[in-house]
């Protein structure tokens, strides 16, 4: 342990390695928790933790440690998610047990019940933290989740792995709510996951000449792709784009419905994605369930105005008429009408952008989420508090 630091935390998550090296390029990278280099890198600023970072590699089967950030990245081997569950857990554990031995950390935190790390809890004799990615119970409840026995297995599983925790977090009271309907009595903390710094070097230019509204997701009911299709269908005349950032599906979607003005563009970089997000007039994501979608938090970061709902954490920074429309009830027509409205006119989607663009690009910051995970580590180890550098 490094002579300046005072407590030792392992961090259980799948961390994208490429960050490690500058090459991670994002969700259209094959990236998955796309908030986790930026809290990395703030972290650095909080020289009393000794933080060893665990990914397990499903697919290489690759050993590897690397030292970045004033931290500790451990990749370990391990077998399938289909194997592991059908094993219930027991070789995520074993890996992780004897992984936590050698390191002997005074806090465990692991991430995302959909990805078996808080299955280590209950074997840790110490204060735990879990924090939520998505709640994968009420995406059950609303249809969001597909027919599949693997995630049947882990939405039974999710509400052991909340109550192994010392402390649970979520991005959003939304999360938090959810949690606990599962589990009232869990210790909740609202810490949100903040947007990467390169989002916030990126001007937004919207063109006059060139109005498009972006949707980044994928077809799953979910995120209301469907109610997005029929609202567009309803939209006569428009002189605008519909640009759809996501898998493949969504095309096959779009020729059987015959819809013209829709461009898909695939899985996209970091780079494209900021791109699309500069030029585009509208951010627009009729979500019935998010705990706090990065693409929401993206397109405030830059400056876009956002279309969505309140059913997810992004409701609790998008305000209805002020930097954006919120769509209650979700439905055809209410989509469709919210809009026309704020693509009536560059000027509407300028004011709309500008509001509280001061406060959300505050909101989002990553060192905000690194402040408050500081803080709840300090709680938990009873350490004094001190002033990052």
């Amino acid at each position: 342990m490094p002579a300046e630091a005072t407590i030792r935390i392992a961090i259980l998550a799948d961390f994208p390695w490429s960050a490690l090296d500058g090459s991670a390029t994002g969700r259209g990278g094959g990236q998955g928790c796309t908030w986790l280099p930026q809290l990395a890198e703030s972290f650095a600023r909080f020289p009393e933790f000794d933080i060893h970072w665990i990914r397990l590699d499903r697919k290489n089967g690759k050993r590897e440690t690397v030292r970045k950030f004033g931290q500790t990245f451990h990749r370990l081997p391990a077998v399938s998610m289909s194997a592991d569950l059908a094993a219930g857990n027991w070789p995520t554990r074993f890996i992780l047990r004897r992984q936590m031995r050698q390191l002997k950390p005074d806090i465990v935190h692991a991430w995302g019940t959909e990805l078996i790390y808080p299955a280590a809890l209950r074997d840790f004799r110490g204060p735990t933290i879990l924090s939520m990615q998505g709640v994968l119970t009420e995406y059950q409840r609303i249809g969001g989740l597909p027919n599949d026995w693997r995630w049947r297995k882990m939405v039974a599983r999710e509400p052991e792995m909340i109550r192994s925790a010392t402390v649970v977090t979520s991005e959003s009271e939304w999360g938090i709510s959810k949690v606990q309907e599962i589990d009232p009595n869990a210790n909740c903390h609202l810490v949100e996951y903040g947007v990467h710094p390169r989002f916030y070097e990126i001007p937004w230019k919207p063109d006059p000449k060139n109005p498009y509204a972006l949707y980044v997701g994928g077809c799953g009911t979910r995120k209301g792709f469907d109610v997005l299709l029929d609202a567009l269908a309803r939209v006569q005349d428009r002189n605008w784009e519909l640009r759809l950032a996501g898998d493949d599906s969504m095309n096959e979607e779009i020729i059987t419905r015959g819809l013209p003005g829709v461009r898909c563009l695939g899985l996209l970089s970091w780079e494209a994605m900021q791109t699309e997000l500069q030029g585009a007039w509208v951010s627009i994501l009729p979500t019935r369930g998010d705990t706090s979608p990065n693409s929401v938090k993206e397109a405030r970061v830059i400056g876009l105005p956002v279309i969505t709902t309140k059913h997810g954490g992004q409701a609790g920074y998008i305000h209805d008429g002020v930097n954006g429309r919120i769509v209650d009830p979700l439905d055809t027509v209410n989509l469709a009408v919210a809009m026309e409205d704020v693509m009536s006119s560059i000027q509407r989607v300028r004011e709309l952008g500008a509001g509280r663009h001061r406060e959300d690009r505050e909101y989002l910051r990553p060192e905000r989420t690194a402040d408050g995970f500081a803080a709840i580590y300090r709680h938990l180890s009873n350490l004094p508090s001190q002033t990052p550098r």
